[in-house]
């Protein structure tokens, strides 16, 4: 699985209170992530931070009275490891040196291209992954590290085949739904 894979399993939350430049860039995200939120202002992008704890926050710097740093020091007394990282028109000093102290991710100035989005994207799965971030509880004991391959079950970790990885990997991709049998010999 590569990283723009792992993508489609994680949320984002995109803030900017430019509206074109909003809808333009959520539909760019809306083809990389499982999902999507986005606000037009800081405190709605805090808000909908409390409420859906999303994996990976972009933030506009200036947003009315609420900016993206102000956002960002909010989540950071919530939540250190969650990937952050700054979108800006802006390279002041004093924001750059602010923008430092909050451990985010990246600081990309507008207009930036795909591939710089992607890079900072490329970041943030780096900083989740050696969070353990990436982990598929599967119960209280037990859970899935998507990206070792590994099943552990109160601490140790589990010997499986690839048949049993592969399956195993075929139910959490589709928790919640119906497996068949067709699917599963599919798979293997």
């Amino acid at each position: 699985m590569n990283d723009l894979d792992e993508l489609k399993e994680l949320t984002v939350l995109f803030a900017d209170d430019d509206e074109i430049f909003l809808n333009s860039t959520k539909k760019t995200l809306e083809m990389l992530f499982k999902r999507v939120f986005v606000a037009s202002n800081g405190g709605e992008a805090l808000s909908l931070y409390k409420e859906m704890h999303p994996n990976i926050i972009m933030l506009d710097i200036r947003m009315g009275s609420v900016g993206g740093l102000e956002v960002a020091g909010e989540i950071r007394k919530i939540n250190k490891h969650v990937p952050i990282f700054i979108i800006s028109s802006y390279t002041e000093t004093h924001e750059l040196l602010e923008a430092c102290r909050l451990n985010l991710v990246d600081y990309i100035t507008k207009p930036f291209s795909f591939q710089t989005l992607i890079h900072a994207f490329n970041k943030c799965i780096a900083m989740l992954k050696s969070e353990g971030s990436l982990s598929k509880i599967i119960n209280p004991t037990t859970y899935y590290n998507a990206s070792s391959k590994t099943l552990i079950k109160e601490g140790a970790p589990l010997s499986l085949t690839k048949n049993e990885l592969l399956v195993l990997e075929l139910l959490l991709e589709q928790r919640s739904k119906v497996v068949t049998y067709e699917t599963l010999m599919h798979r293997l």
